[in-house]
């Protein structure tokens, strides 16, 4: 196999582990029921329901109940319909753009999220994590040093932080680790990588998941380092 295909593989990985169909600890997938409605609205047809709630929390809250039973274009709708009201709390706002970016990113791809997750990312974790697999999809030197960046403000340099996401998002402890371990391989820190990469081995074993690909990205691209 050669490099660009290695590296390809191990991009397609992580987007993989962004748009939710990773191997970690998510939520898992949900069977949509028949009405998801918004609270308040008294009840819809189809996933999501009406948007006629104005109260931001609650639309918030009901934005994560359709992103759990993955309707994604309801939840996108909620998020939005946050963003605009007058009473929005920089709190609530840093919310609905954590919810709106990771909804785009399960609609449409990691990419539709970037503009989302970097109004959230400043202060929150999970935009961090989906703004960084943002970057790392551009597979572009700057992208990988800033994906370093926000990976270690989660803290994630330390094997002792564990990830543990408050939202649905479907991304493990052991894939936000192997995140950073391919972002710290490109970056020239391969010691780091290797550290980073044996921890999330030790979490998540299993030789289909999205960890052991990324591993094996890495030890085809280094043997003599990834054993």
């Amino acid at each position: 196999m050669n490099r660009r295909i290695i590296v390809l593989v191990a991009i397609l990985s992580i987007i993989l582990i962004a748009s939710g169909c990773g191997s970690g600890g998510g939520s898992g997938r949900y069977t949509i029921p028949p009405e998801i409605p918004t609270p308040g609205t008294g009840g819809g047809t189809g996933g999501g329901g009406g948007i006629g709630e104005t109260d931001v929390t609650t639309l918030i809250l009901s934005g994560w109940d359709d992103f759990k039973y993955e309707a994604y274009s309801s939840a996108i709708n909620k998020f939005n319909q946050a963003l605009t009201s007058n009473s929005l709390t920089d709190a609530q706002r840093i919310e609905a753009y954590n919810g709106l970016g990771w909804a785009l990113t399960k609609s449409t791809g990691v990419e539709s999220g970037f503009s989302a997750f970097t109004q959230a990312a400043s202060v929150n974790n999970e935009s961090k994590i989906g703004l960084a697999a943002a970057h790392i999809q551009r597979g572009q030197s700057t992208g990988f040093l800033q994906a370093v960046k926000l990976l270690e403000e989660v803290g994630l340099h330390l094997t002792s932080t564990q990830f543990v996401a408050k939202n649905p998002i479907g991304v493990s402890d052991a894939e936000a680790h192997a995140m950073l371990a391919w972002c710290y391989y490109w970056t020239g820190n391969s010691d780091k990588a290797l550290t980073q990469i044996n921890h999330a081995r030790s979490i998540e074993s299993a030789n289909d998941s999205s960890v052991s690909q990324i591993f094996n990205s890495l030890k085809a691209l280094d043997s003599e380092t990834f054993k």
